[in-house]
């Protein structure tokens, strides 16, 4: 490969002291090894990058790579203003977001180049499962089944398998990064988990600039074996939710705050009904179980045709509270009932 940039050489051919009469000419400058290992990497992005195979899930009309400018705000008078605008030129210059003067902008189209490399260095066979882009908030989930990265719930014998997500925002309402968790392949419901996910996520600050290389150190997990034990853990903590449960065990578990008492209460009572009078529950022998509500919430919160930010919020709420409940009603058979008005003592000094 040449060595040399070709530029424009704006001298005067007759003074070249006067630039009034510019005339093109070139002349050869080095190329850096700078230079040179830039274009080796955009060379690089642009074999990995890979286009949406499903329609945009909140409308099929919108591209969730379209181009987008931030542009400082002015002031009545004229004055330039610490605010900045998020548009689309696309769409009629139309603001998506308003934020601050330090907000570090960041592209669709980069998270999703970041993720195709990771998915292609990964060596493990992904498909894509949604696409979701409102116009400030982006979405875009791969499912992995094959290999070892699959696991079996016990008891019900459910396979599990792991999800990589790419997320971003124009408004500054999430951040931005990529994570990986866990779905349910019978009906895939994605379950969102805290407690089990891992990946890296970053605010939309100045600060993380390196932010691609963040990603990539975080989830090379992936990789190594980490992933290879999180996977099989989380489907042993979601065994723990096969013993059944009746009205007082609902009622407590909408209650407790470290349960689902943090979910609204018409959305809770949502997913009992669609447990209790749906048909499609309970999904093995005769009794409700708290694996029954844990799919109930994430068939109700996953597959809504508009996902909003609630949902995806509740999503790991419902996860991570009956995990919490299936650990606390597992490992303790008969747990202190938070109603009643007193416990009893151990008078033992040897346990004190």
């Amino acid at each position: 490969m040449d060595n040399t940039n070709t530029v424009p050489d704006f001298r005067n051919t007759q003074d070249p002291n006067n630039i009034t009469d510019l005339a093109f000419q070139t002349v050869e400058v080095p190329r850096t090894e700078e230079t040179q290992e830039l274009e080796r990497s955009q060379e690089t992005i642009s074999v990995v990058q890979d286009s949406p195979v499903i329609t945009n899930s909140f409308d099929p009309n919108i591209d969730p790579y379209i181009d987008i400018v931030k542009v400082p705000l002015t002031t009545e008078h004229g004055g330039e203003s610490r605010a900045h605008s998020i548009r689309i030129p696309e769409w009629n210059d139309r603001e998506i977001g308003v934020v601050g003067e330090t907000y570090l902008c960041v592209p669709n189209s980069q998270i999703a180049d970041v993720g195709a490399q990771i998915r292609a260095q990964s060596g493990m066979q992904w498909k894509e499962s949604k696409v979701f882009f409102d116009g400030k908030v982006y979405r875009r989930t791969f499912t992995c089944d094959d290999g070892g990265m699959t696991a079996r719930v016990p008891v019900v014998g459910d396979l599990i398998c792991l999800v990589m997500e790419e997320m971003n925002s124009y408004d500054s309402t999430i951040k931005a990064g990529i994570l990986c968790y866990f779905m349910r392949l019978v009906c895939l419901n994605g379950m969102r988990s805290k407690a089990f996910s891992f990946g890296h996520t970053f605010r939309h600050s100045m600060n993380n600039i390196d932010w691609e290389q963040e990603i990539h150190q975080s989830v090379l997990k992936l990789t190594g074996k980490e992933v290879a034990m999180k996977l099989p853990a989380f489907a042993n903590a979601c065994g723990t939710l096969q013993e059944s449960i009746d009205f007082q065990e609902l009622k407590l578990i909408s209650e407790k705050k470290d349960y689902l008492g943090k979910l609204p209460t018409q959305q809770y009572g949502q997913i009992v009904k669609n447990m209790l009078v749906s048909g499609k529950y309970p999904q093995n022998g005769d009794s409700f179980t708290g694996w029954d509500l844990l799919n109930s919430g994430t068939e109700i919160l996953w597959h809504q045709r508009k996902v909003t930010q609630g949902a995806i919020k509740n999503n790991s709420l419902v996860v991570d509270g009956l995990l919490k409940y299936g650990q606390d009603t597992w490992d303790n058979p008969n747990p202190v009932n938070p109603n009643q008005l007193s416990i009893p003592m151990d008078d033992n000094p040897a346990h004190s």
